[in-house]
């Protein structure tokens, strides 16, 4: 059951469709955000348009509908999907451009179910490849995920951004490392707002963690016990593998555990 707010009014997916005109195809010029939803509620759903319009706003994207307005029609959209689904609202750039900026952008949404995350990501844990690059852009939540996509490796979830051996943030996800109490943590100006990463700082600090916020270098992970990625899906997936190097014996670490244990307690609090 998946569909499409677009032009004012919701359609199925295949009576949509944007013009070749619009630089999201001719520059991929766009920016998106993911609100997720627990049983038709979105999660955070405040902090995830505030991160949509910043997005625009760096873009130079002009926001068509105040972010209040957008958050009615998700509302909307997810009451008509049963159980947990996905939303994801993308502004494109519009077909004309001034001076840097796109004063006419396209707004619509994107409904889906959610796919749940295996079991096994939570037991088992992931991999994680190493991209000796910068993310492009970092503070803004663009559409164009050619770089991370075009550097995949087999047996990994996803790549992790290393640029000159400094960890920031992996391809889709947030990512924290824990060294004896310190949760370690790239500092807000190298990657994405990380909207589960913000709660889960704040989950770590009231349960007595220190949380640390610069880049960890490839070269300290012998001192690592644990890693984690966060994102909207995933919540809390533990790392086993980074590069060809295996974390805590390869199993998840019991820091890591618990915290996907308080998040899971908190969602309520977050739900809009």
């Amino acid at each position: 059951m998946s569909f499409c707010y677009f032009n004012g009014e919701f359609v199925e997916g295949s009576c949509a469709a944007l013009p070749l005109s619009d630089l999201a195809l001719q520059r991929g010029i766009a920016v998106f955000d993911t609100v997720r939803t627990y049983g038709s509620r979105p999660f955070a759903m405040g902090r995830h348009l505030e991160r949509l319009a910043e997005s625009a706003r760096l873009s130079g994207i002009r926001l068509p509908l105040p972010p209040e307005d957008m958050a009615a029609v998700i509302r909307e959209g997810a009451s008509r999907i049963p159980g947990d689904s996905l939303a994801k609202p993308f502004l494109t750039a519009g077909d004309s451009e001034e001076n840097g900026t796109f004063p006419h952008p396209r707004f619509f949404v994107l409904f889906s179910p959610l796919s749940p995350v295996p079991e096994e990501v939570y037991s088992k844990g992931l991999a994680l490849s190493l991209l000796p690059e910068e993310r492009e852009l970092p503070r803004i939540k663009s559409i164009n995920y050619m770089t991370p996509f075009c550097h995949r490796e087999a047996g990994t979830f996803e790549p992790l951004y290393c640029p000159g051996g400094e960890i920031t943030e992996s391809a889709t996800s947030s990512f924290f490392s824990i060294a004896g109490d310190n949760l370690i943590t790239a500092p807000d100006h190298r990657v994405l707002r990380g909207i589960t990463r913000e709660i889960v700082m704040e989950i770590a600090r009231e349960n007595g963690l220190n949380v640390e916020m610069r880049c960890l270098h490839l070269d300290e992970l012998e001192c690592v016990t644990e890693a984690f990625i966060t994102g909207s899906v995933k919540e809390v997936a533990p790392v086993v593998k980074i590069g060809e190097r295996v974390m805590g014996g390869g199993t998840p670490g019991p820091v890591t555990r618990n915290l996907i244990g308080l998040f899971r307690e908190q969602i309520p609090l977050y739900l809009d």
